[in-house]
């Protein structure tokens, strides 16, 4: 039987029906900002069935990395203009009244300035440039001193000469970590 599906010819899938027509609004969805779960309730699928007719279907899975794409674009470029300031217009509804009690609406253009915000600076900073911008530093107290003391304790441990000296070699490991740190901290 060609085209039959579970045994029922030419049958139309799920996704042939109620998924391929509606694709554009499944990008407009996407776009929007929608999540997998207000997706599926508009489609009336299950999410499970969502990810499925994803990984099935090149042309789904494509329209969702471009929707998303897009989505995140709009977003960059927002946040980019809140990191740099920005001009803007704005309208301001002004009611008067004349001498013969007639109201009269007069609408006003304003051009307004919103300065750079600190915080999304700062935020774009510590994400597009972690090495530099970060809240987190990372010491590294790694030296040879610190990295021949390591090889020997591992030399001594694989030779089993380990068990008795492993106070003292312990002990020579730490002192010469401390001597690093006293060093880096002066």
């Amino acid at each position: 039987m060609g085209g039959s599906r579970k045994g029922i010819p030419n049958k139309t899938s799920r996704y042939d029906s109620d998924i391929l027509p509606r694709l554009s609004d499944i990008k407009e969805w996407l776009m929007q900002g929608d999540t997998v779960r207000e997706i599926c309730k508009k489609l009336a699928i299950s999410p499970d069935s969502w990810y499925r007719y994803c990984k099935e279907h090149e042309t789904l899975s494509e329209l969702v990395t471009m929707g998303r794409s897009v989505l995140c674009n709009e977003v960059e470029k927002s946040l980019l203009k809140l990191c740099t300031g920005y001009e803007y217009e704005e309208l301001k509804t002004i009611v008067e009244e004349d001498k013969n009690g007639k109201k009269r609406t007069k609408i006003e253009k304003i051009k307004r300035h919103q300065p750079p915000s600190a915080q999304a600076i700062s935020f774009f900073l510590r994400n597009r440039m972690p090495e530099e911008w970060s809240d987190k530093k990372e010491l590294i107290l790694d030296t040879s001193q610190n990295e021949e003391a390591r090889k020997r304790l591992f030399l001594q441990m694989v030779n089993g000469e380990l068990d008795a000296d492993t106070e003292e070699n312990d002990a020579d490991c730490q002192e010469v970590q401390q001597k690093q740190v006293d060093e880096d901290m002066q």
